[in-house]
């Protein structure tokens, strides 16, 4: 009994190592070669092969889209640093969003959130009628900023942010800087009418604590707006056009119960591993990872990871201490050839745990990352005396 007290220290101590490494590894805000090559073939054989692919109703939500709603602002001449009323940038037409914000609030019924994916900072004519429509609004309304955090019309906001790795994006931060919450916070936390407060390497809401740097789970993605798909991506003007002459009843019947995501679907793009995906979709997304709790830290998946990592821990000491080596190593008769065997076997049961991890929680983990750490304890095992003969 007590030859495996030994062991059994280590193989805790080291999967607390283990795990708070993972947990450290998710919380950075970009990802990584390896873990970007497993989210890719993870996410698309459980979507596509599996079938594991739920969907929000068709009825949940609207999206509708401003890129071709503009209206123009008359700005400086870069040269003389004044008005000459020759100069101008293209802005969403603040008079159309603010005519559509109406028609919501007007015969919207049960609308769970609107999200405005829309920059505000500009100072416009028509910014007064807007902050009248904005606070009379009686649905939970959350817009978009950049990292200044300006807006010329006052209503609560979120950063819309989008880190990539190797121009692919996979992550949408709770946070910016630390201190400035991202839009899908802060349309979770209008939605559910609940707040927030950063922890350590995560964030502490109603419902427990999440990751602050989550790996989005695409429900909704372009595919499914092909032709014969289940949802459909409604201009701005031509709605405002038909609304002028429905009957007051269909405007309520489409309003009714949705979630409306107001933003630009044709400029404001995205590479992600589903192909390019507009900005909007992308914040409602995230969104719907949040709602659906795939973000927050369950007790259920740590006892996964502790009890894989206990097993590799209790592996590697055994192997170090006995002097032997894995099963495939053995069959290799040069020393490379053993360090890579060892490293593919140690490899394949890491790349099991995050496929486990993915399909049953919806989390990734960073595969390489703990396989380095791995082996430098295995190096240190030898390196103080463990191992009766020579390993390699």
């Amino acid at each position: 009994m007590r030859r495996l007290v030994r062991p059994f220290l280590f193989s805790l101590l080291n999967a607390l190592a283990m795990l708070a490494l993972a947990l450290f590894w998710l919380s950075l805000p970009r990802t990584f070669g390896d873990e970007s090559f497993f989210i890719k073939w993870t996410s698309l054989v459980k979507k596509t092969l599996l079938g594991m692919d739920p969907k929000p109703d068709a009825s949940e939500f609207l999206y509708v889209d401003v890129s071709q709603t503009k209206g123009l602002l008359p700005v400086n001449d870069p040269l003389l640093e004044e008005p000459t009323g020759f100069n101008h940038i293209a802005i969403t037409d603040r008079a159309a969003l603010t005519q559509f914000l109406e028609l919501v609030r007007q015969y919207g019924e049960d609308v769970p959130l609107v999200i405005l994916d829309v920059f505000l900072e500009q100072t416009t004519p028509d910014d007064p009628l807007l902050e009248g429509v904005v606070s009379e609004f009686p649905f939970p309304l959350v817009g978009a900023t950049d990292r200044t955090f300006g807006s010329a019309v006052p209503l609560w906001r979120g950063v819309a942010l989008y880190l990539s790795t190797d121009n692919t994006f996979m992550k949408y931060p709770l946070h910016y800087a630390d201190s400035l919450p991202t839009l899908p916070l802060v349309a979770y936390l209008a939605a559910s009418q609940t707040n927030y407060a950063p922890r350590g390497y995560g964030v502490q809401l109603a419902r427990g604590r999440s990751f602050t740097n989550p790996i989005i789970d695409f429900r909704v993605r372009p595919f499914d707006f092909e032709p014969g798909g289940p949802y459909q991506i409604f201009d701005l003007g031509s709605l405002l056009f038909q609304w002028s002459f429905w009957e007051e009843t269909d405007i309520r019947d489409m309003l009714r119960g949705r979630t409306l995501v107001v933003g630009d679907f044709k400029n404001d793009l995205h590479q992600t591993i589903f192909g390019t995906v507009p900005g909007p979709m992308i914040v409602h997304n995230a969104y719907l990872t949040i709602a659906a709790g795939d973000t927050l830290l369950r007790w259920e998946w740590l006892l996964l990871l502790g009890a894989l990592f206990f097993w590799m821990s209790w592996r590697v000491y055994r192997e170090e201490e006995a002097g032997t080596v894995s099963w495939l190593a053995s069959r290799f008769q040069t020393s490379f050839g053993k360090v890579v065997a060892d490293s593919v076997d140690d490899t394949f049961f890491l790349a099991i745990g995050t496929i486990l991890s993915y399909l049953i929680f919806n989390i990734h983990i960073n595969i390489l990352i703990l396989l380095v750490y791995l082996k430098c304890v295995a190096w240190l095992l030898r390196r103080f005396g463990f191992g009766k003969k020579a390993r390699l």
